[in-house]
């Protein structure tokens, strides 16, 4: 491995990719700290799940790859698109060894930038929803907009505009994206303040949910009662606050338990439970049996 293999290879794992291998992989580049894209990658074996930090998109050619995102299974084939949001947790669980596909990873700073408009629509359909299978036609256009972006990286990062160039095309994906998925934004200024705080909320909820499982502390923190934030979120999404608080301990909770030697004493630690048997109990109202059943039941199971 040559020297710029070495520091794209470290790049790629300070993105939690590390299984993949570079040394074999058909063309990798990347523009500053923002964009990594590569096509036709190289596979190692032994993935186990992680938390992205990220924006990943993988689009596929051919071949299939098997896996999940927040726990939920995916099936990638041709034409696959798969859009990942940062927090959520990933896991490769099989790749044909034909596969072929693009994968772009996006940081977080580089999307802040860009002008995207009610992102919270976006991101919520995208959670719930991260795969999207693209006819032929829909296909190409995605695919000459990461070949253009190569073909920008390859000509040197350095030059002036790139940066304004690929806010360019980043706003375009977006938009080709939200077509794909249907969206339609607030009609009055009431749906707007709903994305607004569910944004705002879930935000918030990804940086404190494992210290802090009180509706009345986000609500604090955005300034707003309780009751309004409430009334707000369940408007929006359908769930209560409340719910997605839960929804998140549980995911974490699960994610640990299936992909990680932690005993459920430190993992109710970690989720900051003052008891493990608080914990074993709320994890068991949620999922309907203990934390250490549904560890043995996935190991029955695989």
């Amino acid at each position: 491995m040559n020297q710029n293999e070495k520091l794209n290879q470290k790049q790629l794992d300070n993105r939690q990719m590390s299984r993949i291998d570079l040394s074999r992989t058909e063309w990798w580049g990347n523009f500053q700290d923002d964009i990594f894209i590569l096509h036709n990658p190289s596979f190692k074996s032994g993935w186990e799940p992680y938390k992205l930090k990220q924006v990943l998109v993988v689009l596929c050619h051919q071949g299939n790859g098997y896996g999940a995102v927040n726990l939920r299974p995916i099936h990638l084939q041709k034409n696959t698109l798969l859009i990942a949001l940062p927090s959520q947790i990933v896991e490769s669980q099989k790749v044909d060894e034909d596969f072929k596909g693009t994968f772009l990873v996006l940081s977080e700073r580089f999307l802040s930038r860009i002008n995207i408009g009610d992102a919270y629509l976006f991101l919520r359909n995208v959670q719930f929803n991260p795969v999207y299978q693209l006819d032929d036609k829909m296909a190409s256009v995605f695919r000459s907009l990461t070949d253009l972006s190569s073909n920008l990286i390859l000509s040197s990062d350095d030059k002036p505009g790139m940066e304004e160039i690929f806010s360019l095309i980043a706003r375009l994906f977006y938009l080709l994206s939200c077509r794909i998925i249907n969206l339609s934004s607030p009609e009055n200024e009431t749906g707007q303040r709903q994305g607004e705080v569910m944004m705002q909320f879930l935000q918030l909820l990804n940086l404190h949910f494992k210290e802090h499982r009180e509706v009345g502390f986000y609500a604090d923190k955005m300034n707003i009662t309780a009751k309004y934030m409430t009334t707000l979120v369940k408007k929006a999404s359908g769930k209560s606050a409340l719910e997605w608080i839960e929804d998140y301990v549980i995911l974490e909770a699960k994610a640990q338990l299936s992909s990680t030697v932690n005993t459920v004493q430190q993992i109710a630690f970690d989720l900051n439970f003052p008891s493990q048997s608080l914990f074993g109990r709320y994890f068991k109202r949620a999922v309907g049996m203990s934390p250490s059943d549904y560890r043995a039941s996935l190991r029955v199971f695989q």
